[in-house]
């Protein structure tokens, strides 16, 4: 089956940045998996129609907790409907999977690719790997072409299954380049980057070709799109 799997991962995103990514993804019939960094409204209230992982952030400085166990209680914590998670920057070592599992995920969605299509398969640990076929941060950091071009496209038609991950922050912003998304939040304190109002977002919008309009042309390229759970089954 040649299917897209669109994830989001939140990040402390603001809350109008989350709004809008989730409010476009359900309007075109796409049922996405949100990884939470933290709680928000517009996730907890679609909780009946989409899925909800976790994204936990394994670091001693990280808000969640300076230890494996601390974070895994603080990230639980969150109002979450599937047993799927992905770390935050891809950070995991043999404990923290360990502990994740033990503590009842069997998804994870912890190898990131630059456009290879690789099937999901079980670790070590019991986990479902499902690798990430395409992650916007990291095209834009590429500093690949925001048009899908006939590689792109010949891949995205191909058979296997792509997971790509969306974030709000991007999203809403249409960042057009990887350093223009990082001189905003360098700008700014963490308060104030999940504190940003919907105008503040608009101010900050890339008015021209983003990545915004990347995905968007990729799901509308696409030929079908399945969401995450069906791997539990199917992988």
């Amino acid at each position: 089956m040649n299917e897209l799997i669109v994830t989001v991962d939140l990040d402390w995103a603001c809350e109008p940045a989350i709004e809008e990514t989730v409010d476009f993804l359900v309007n075109q019939g796409v049922n996405p998996t949100i990884f939470i960094t933290h709680r928000s409204a517009r996730v907890e209230a679609s909780l009946h129609e989409i899925d909800v992982g976790l994204h936990p952030f394994f670091d001693q400085n990280s808000s969640h907790g300076s230890t494996i166990s601390d974070v895994v209680k603080c990230v639980f914590g969150f109002p979450h409907n599937l047993p799927a998670f992905r770390s935050h920057r891809f950070g995991n070592c043999n404990l923290s999977k360990q502990a994740m599992f033990e503590a009842g995920m069997l998804i994870s969605s912890n190898v990131c690719t630059d456009l290879e299509i690789i099937s999901p398969f079980r670790d070590r640990f019991g986990f479902l790997e499902v690798p990430v076929f395409l992650e916007d941060g990291g095209y834009l950091w590429q500093q690949r072409p925001l048009e899908i071009n006939p590689m792109l496209k010949e891949k995205i038609l191909g058979p296997g299954k792509k997971v790509i991950i969306i974030h709000p922050m991007h999203f809403a912003i249409n960042s057009p380049s990887f350093s223009y998304m990082c001189k905003i939040k360098q700008s700014m304190s963490r308060q104030n980057w999940i504190g940003m109002t919907k105008k503040t977002l608009h101010d900050l919008r890339w008015k021209g070709p983003g990545i915004t309009d990347f995905i968007k042309n990729i799901i509308e390229v696409s030929p079908g799109v399945c969401p995450l759970r069906d791997l539990i089954t199917t992988g």
